[in-house]
């Protein structure tokens, strides 16, 4: 009802603050579906303001990521995910691995602050890019997060369901293609 009575008067933008917010998932996806048609058919801009990621993800057209009131970074979701300009944007949009520039060097890259998202991560049965032990590993449906310490940092990959998982403690080696290894800025 509330976006029927704002849509009545031919707005040019729509600021929506957390609307979906409090519904359960399936409603909330569904919604999420409505909205981004409804925006296309009026053809208005939404200011759509969440603190969900993945919702952010999925209906943002363009993507301002907000730290202490100013802008941290601004862009396509894609490009917001994939090359996050800092350490808070890498940390605070989906999941990474935000890594010290000592073990961004180990793994083949520059001695600089790096994302590598754990969906680039591949565990490998050879020594790969990176050497650690585990120490956790969460089922997640889908697959299952297995985190690794690797020279004291925590390094996550998300292996596929039904691929094998090496055990809590077990020594393991990651691998990942050198282009998913994004340098940030300080």
């Amino acid at each position: 009802m509330a976006l029927a009575r704002a849509l009545v008067n031919e707005p040019r933008v729509l600021l929506l603050d957390e609307p979906l917010g409090a519904l359960d998932l399936k409603l909330r996806e569904a919604m999420q579906d409505e909205l981004k048609a409804l925006q296309k058919r009026l053809g208005i801009t939404f200011v759509f303001v969440t603190h969900d990621q993945h919702e952010a993800l999925s209906m943002a057209d363009r993507l301002a990521v907000f730290s202490d009131g100013k802008i941290a970074q601004i862009g396509t979701p894609e490009d917001v995910y994939a090359r996050p300009q800092s350490r808070f944007v890498a940390d605070f949009v989906g999941s990474s691995n935000v890594l010290p520039p000592d073990l961004t060097r180990a793994l083949g890259g520059p001695a600089k602050w790096a994302s590598l998202r754990p969906e680039a991560v591949r565990l490998s049965a050879t020594p790969g890019q990176g050497r650690g032990r585990v120490t956790a590993i969460r089922y997640l449906g889908a697959g299952s997060r297995v985190v690794l310490d690797i020279g004291g940092t925590e390094v996550a990959a998300l292996v596929p369901a039904g691929q094998p998982l090496p055990g809590e403690g077990a020594e393991a080696a990651i691998a990942f293609d050198p282009s998913a290894l994004h340098v940030m800025e300080a």
